[in-house]
């Protein structure tokens, strides 16, 4: 299957943004109302001493005023937990009971019911994902980026345009929303601000009620990959220096954490802090025992009053990718309208996107990672113009290989940050298996969480995986499979793979049908049946498969008979019969013996046979049955082939050849004689030697009526040619009648369209003889999408169209035959463009003539971004200057940084006649 084709939007992106976000845009007036809104604001920021163009500032020069981050959200009106959720589907609740229950039985207290595993009955399919990476952004709801989503997106998409917003500033989100798979009712908490998102994420609890939750007394989910809740024990206590220590214990997985993680904690820190006794958790920006980094960019802001833009954090990241390879787990946090990035909208979305084209573009990981992109505040308040959509939504993106995760999806089901981290444990459990219970029972010691996200572990995101993966298959038996009638047979149906449930459809063979799982049947007559099971399983579409199951039925008490017959039974030779045979009784299956009287034989039940010479013949069949010792029977038929009534006809007379240019032409007269049929047709025999004479099958002189000329074309200059031409009748071919023989001069030019594949019809697969490269994907420049339809046919060449700077070329190589008077190079093009000038030429194709060491004969024509049309235009070109060259043929694409252009080229031909 071809994947969906990442083109960028066509829009252009906002070119300036404002200054300020929810927090900003308040506090600029200096004061905030207690209630509604604007309620939601920094504390300790002075507008005046913050410089308007911090974000254009180079890094080390960007001021940060905002420290510390605390937030007053106090007069702020949310809606109640739960009210907006309640309308979307809800995932499957796997529950659990968390704690003992103890009761007072008789003056004595005893333990009644104690903690139980959540156990998915259904054992939910989930994709062998072997790294997992979590995109967090800061400070959107869904409708502030997204609220243009049912036409901009997808269909159906709940979104709710706002009055302020940013959705003209995320065409890359809104192309990967297209792309991929998004839910349109996801949350990250229950109120704002950010830090408990974050909280979240690393604690594993599912609600918080201010800046600062409780540490949970078993542990944090960050604690998981640490494998401890502390660090090394000389780690040192200052948040703002390196730890030196390289105390032993090490996380059994891998991963890697980059961003201003400085939310997790009230202090400010850069670094994990146990808010239970106030220490700070140093976590090793080298894991001890390794140089390997596990954090990038942890502490400029809280260490050095500076902030890194968008994408230096998406750069480095990838480049740790690139030189350590990709952990089991990444958390990439960026910072989309933070102080420390200025509301750099747009560069957040650029170095989203960069995250996500790098990883789904690298053949090492695009088929085991899951990404998920999602905002890092729910804002569902009235909580400043950025934030009155009052949703408490913000979107989450699903991205991952069509393997395993639906593309160009919309999913209504009401997931929360524990769905996340339940699918960030399944990838760690496929990593390291026996971390979570493989038959999916979680219990109150598994890890430290809540009851609810142990439930939510049972089903992670399952509406965005590919169901079915594992295939559906069904098994079918049945007993006895053999025995005399009337026979009663016990089936047995089954079914694995799929999606359960299953339902049963069973065909006996014989004309009755069940739908029972495990039917029984009574066959009444002799034969062999063939009882077919047909399973269905629940998914959408529902996938089928089937099961075969033999049963031989044995008659009692008829003995074992053969009947032959056969049509015709007499005419003239040749004389073609088709002959039947059948054998009743006895003891089935049978097997059968022909011998049709003239020395020939078969074994076929119902062969056909050709009587060559006149006379009497009697076929005889033998059957036998698969009784032990085996019976026999046989039957005859008696077949009368008379004489023919004609002959074949004479030999043809006067045949001549006369030499032409590349070609030769013949005439000849009808014999004397057509032995008493008319002729039909004639057959030419060509051969480079005298006698030496073959019979054409292709060109002017094949295939040829009852004609006396004909001319044989596209032959070599100098070569001498000789044929013999025969008469044929009903009865058959007569004899060869004289010899003829011509040279041809000149040197031939054989007319026709030289390009192989021209149309590209040969899809994406195979796209030979053209030779494909492309700095994103060769394979999605044979495209058959909608999106760029093809002139004609089912498949196109789309080069370009992604809205940045790459190179894509087609190209095929053809030799061009001397002598012709014309040689025609043609093409239809489509241009298609989000380029506005209308005089420079940004985006170029190029249509070129290379020799055969790759040297450029000739630019044929340049086309560009200011020639785009609505449909298709030809484009004719005189190659007449290389014939007798092999030469090659290359279109050659080029696109710079932004706004893209497609060339779309289709039913190319080089004609020459």
């Amino acid at each position: 299957m071809r994947k969906w084709k990442k083109r960028s939007a066509s829009v252009g992106l906002v070119a300036a943004l404002a200054l300020g976000g929810a927090s900003l845009a308040t506090a600029e007036g200096g004061t905030h109302p207690a209630s509604g809104v604007g309620s939601c604001t920094l504390r300790g920021w002075n507008p005046a001493t913050s410089a308007p163009n911090a974000k254009s500032l180079p890094l080390g020069k960007r001021p940060m005023t905002y420290k510390p981050d605390d937030f007053d959200c106090s007069g702020a009106k949310f809606a109640p937990p739960g009210v907006e959720f309640a309308k979307f589907p809800q995932p499957r609740n796997f529950s659990i009971t968390d704690k003992s229950v103890v009761r007072t039985v008789g003056g004595h207290r005893v333990v009644t019911a104690s903690p139980t595993a959540a156990v998915n009955p259904l054992a939910p399919y989930f994709p062998p994902f072997q790294h997992f990476v979590v995109i967090y952004r800061e400070n959107h709801t869904f409708d502030d980026y997204l609220g243009d989503c049912a036409t901009t997106v997808i269909a159906g998409c709940n979104g709710q345009v706002q009055s302020t917003n940013h959705i003209s500033s995320v065409p890359y989100l809104h192309q990967l929303a297209k792309t991929y798979a998004l839910s349109d009712s996801y949350s990250t908490g229950v109120q704002p601000p950010s830090g408990p998102n974050h909280w979240f994420l690393f604690s594993g609890q599912s609600s918080s009620s201010n800046q600062q939750q409780s540490y949970p007394s078993t542990g944090t989910q960050f604690d998981r990959f640490l494998q401890s809740d502390n660090g090394p024990s000389d780690e040192g206590t200052n948040a703002c220096t390196t730890p030196s220590g390289t105390s032993s214990g090490t996380s059994p997985y891998t991963f890697v954490m980059n961003g201003d993680i400085y939310w997790m904690v009230s202090s400010g820190s850069g670094y994990w802090k146990n808010p239970a006794t106030g220490k700070a958790e140093v976590l090793p920006p080298n894991r001890p025992g390794t140089s390997i980094p596990e954090e990038l960019h942890y502490n400029e802001y809280t260490c050095q009053n500076q902030s890194i833009p968008d994408s230096t954090v998406a750069s480095d990241y990838l480049n740790f990718v690139n030189q350590y390879g990709m952990p089991a787990y990444n958390y990439v946090e960026l910072f989309n309208d933070h102080p420390g990035t200025y509301q750099d909208v747009s560069g957040n979305d650029s170095a989203t996107n960069s995250i996500v084209s790098s990883i789904m573009s690298n053949p090492t990981y695009k088929d085991n990672t899951l990404i998920v992109v999602t905002e890092d505040d729910t804002q569902n308040g009235n909580n400043g113009p950025d934030h009155v959509s009052n949703t408490y939504r913000v979107p989450l993106l699903v991205i991952g290989s069509p393997t395993y995760v639906k593309q160009h999806y919309l999913s209504h089901v009401a997931y929360t940050t524990a769905n996340v981290i339940a699918a960030m444990e399944r990838t760690m459990q496929n990593v390291h298996s026996g971390v979570i219970d493989p038959n999916d029972n979680l219990g109150s010691s598994t890890f430290p969480m809540t009851t609810a996200d142990q439930a939510a572990l049972g089903d992670p995101l399952e509406d965005f995986w590919v169901q079915g993966s594992t295939p559906l298959s069904a098994t079918a038996t049945g007993s006895p499979t053999t025995g005399n009638a009337p026979l009663t047979e016990n089936f047995t149906g089954s079914a694995t793979g799929g999606t359960a449930p299953y339902t049963y459809s069973w065909n006996f063979g014989d004309g009755t049908t069940s739908t029972a799982q495990n039917p029984s049947h009574t066959y009444t007559a002799a034969g062999t049946y063939t009882a077919t099971l047909t399973v269905t399983d629940s998914a959408s579409p529902a996938h089928t498969a089937t099961a075969q199951v033999t049963t031989t039925v044995n008659a009692v008490g008829n003995p074992l008979a053969a009947s032959a017959s056969a049509t015709p039974t007499s005419g003239q030779v040749p004389l073609s019969v088709a002959f039947t045979g059948t054998g009743t009784g006895g003891t089935p299956g049978y097997s059968y013996s022909w011998n049709f009287g003239d020395g020939a034989t078969s074994t076929a039940q119902n062969p056909s046979h050709t009587y060559s010479t006149a006379g009497t013949y009697t076929a005889t069949l033998t059957v036998t049955d698969s009784a032990s010792p085996a019976h026999t029977a046989s039957s005859t038929v008696t077949i009368t082939a008379d004489p023919i009534a004609a002959t074949v006809p004479g030999a043809p007379t006067g045949l001549t050849a006369t030499a032409g240019t590349g070609q030769v032409s013949l005439s000849w007269t009808p014999p004397a004689s057509n032995g008493g049929e008319n002729i039909t047709s004639y057959k030419v025999y060509r051969g480079t030697a005298s006698g030496g004479e073959t019979l054409l099958t292709s060109g002017g002189c094949s295939g040829l009526g009852a004609v006396t000329s004909c001319t044989d074309t596209g032959l070599t200059a100098g070569q001498t040619y000789y044929y013999t031409v025969t008469a044929v009748n009903g009865v058959g071919e007569g004899a060869a009648g004289n010899e003829a023989s011509a040279t041809p001069t000149g040197t031939g030019c054989k007319a026709g369209q030289l390009l192989g594949n021209p149309g590209f019809e040969n899809g994406s697969s195979s796209p030979a003889p053209w030779t494909v490269t492309s700095t994103h994907s060769p394979v999605e420049v044979i495209n058959s999408s909608s999106s760029e339809p093809p002139h004609s046919g089912t498949w196109d060449a789309w080069l370009n169209g992604w809205g940045t700077t790459d190179t894509d070329t087609v190209a095929q190589t053809v030799t061009l035959p001397t002598g012709c008077s014309s040689y025609s190079f043609s093409f239809w093009l489509h241009v298609n463009t989000a380029e506005t000038s209308t005089s420079s030429a940004y985006d170029t194709l190029k249509v070129q003539v290379l020799n055969s060491s790759g040297t450029v004969l000739s630019t044929l024509a340049t086309y560009s971004n200011l020639n785009h049309n609505t449909g298709y235009t030809q484009h004719t070109f005189n190659l007449g200057a290389y014939a007798g060259q092999k030469v090659t043929l290359k279109f050659t694409g080029a696109e710079d940084f932004e706004y893209q252009t497609s060339f779309v080229l289709d039913d190319a031909a080089v004609n020459v006649s």
